[in-house]
């Protein structure tokens, strides 16, 4: 039999067919290469046109350093900077746990009784609307000074987010899911952890965002006021009105920028972990 010439080759139209494929392909991989370094792009591109425009202008050092200058000082004063930052870091994980129970204590009794959220939720509105700076200067008065000021500050401005978020996200779960739970005798218990609960997970790690850099805020402010002898709050009130020491006002500011962004990072992986399962998660 002859063999035809063509044996062996590709079909033509079906490498066409495939060519498409393999552009998508590669365009989508080039646009989620680009997607993750655009947060390292957009960092690079502020801190060069800080540093370089510092300099072009002719900035004096004390009013606005480079940001070369404030690495350096960091560089040099690490234990310093190390010891500060975690005291700080302490004050602001207690207060954001404190904050995280007691509101999802209130947040539970809120989703099951119509007349308990009325009578909370204006408490907490006004909580919310009004400058936590405010309340401050009583807390410190009433609590006096030192570390248990600086927690009940952070547990304050942290405990709205969590509470909001908590009985939107207990509320979530689908009704037919509970009387279903229930026409099988679940516990309530059960139908807590097991419906209402991973119900809510999305929202809570909503709330655990926004509540770290709140959490930040106030160990900071409450080292402000709370008399505090450490802590990166301190180290830029002590340095505020000292010229030569306005280089660790920066240096405490990039300290606490790094440390939100980091704790940011820890509660998004924590998420995709915990939520590997919901639609939020997947691309």
């Amino acid at each position: 039999m002859p063999i035809s010439a063509d044996y062996g080759r590709a079909d033509p139209i079906e490498a066409l067919a495939g060519e498409p494929e393999r552009i998508t392909g590669g365009v989508g991989g080039l646009r989620r290469g680009l997607r993750m370094a655009a947060p390292v792009i957009g960092l690079a591109v502020f801190f060069f046109g800080w540093e370089f425009g510092v300099k072009a202008f002719g900035i004096k050092k004390y009013l606005l350093p480079r940001p070369s200058d404030i690495l350096s000082n960091l560089n040099d004063n690490k234990q310093f900077f190390w010891d500060n930052a975690r005291t700080t870091m302490w004050e602001a994980f207690v207060g954001f746990a404190v904050a995280f129970v007691l509101a999802m204590i209130v947040a539970t009794l809120m989703a099951h009784s119509r007349f308990i959220e009325r009578a909370v939720l204006p408490l907490a509105v006004l909580i919310q609307v009004t400058p936590i700076i405010a309340y401050t200067p009583a807390i410190v008065a009433w609590q006096h000074y030192g570390f248990r000021s600086i927690v009940v500050v952070t547990s304050l401005v942290c405990f709205v987010p969590f509470l909001v978020n908590g009985v939107t996200g207990l509320r979530s779960v689908d009704p037919n899911l509970i009387e279903l739970a229930r026409s099988v005798d679940a516990s309530r218990r059960e139908v807590f952890f097991r419906l209402r609960l991973q119900s809510a997970l999305p929202s809570l790690f909503s709330a655990a965002r926004i509540a770290v850099g709140l959490a930040l805020i106030g160990a900071v402010l409450g080292e402000f006021f709370a008399g505090s002898l450490s802590g990166l709050g301190y180290t830029i009130k002590r340095s505020q009105s000292q010229g030569a020491l306005r280089l660790y006002i920066w240096g405490a500011i990039y300290v606490l920028g790094f440390i939100g962004a980091a704790a940011t990072l820890f509660v998004t992986a924590v998420e995709r972990v915990v939520l590997h399962w919901h639609s939020s998660q997947r691309e």
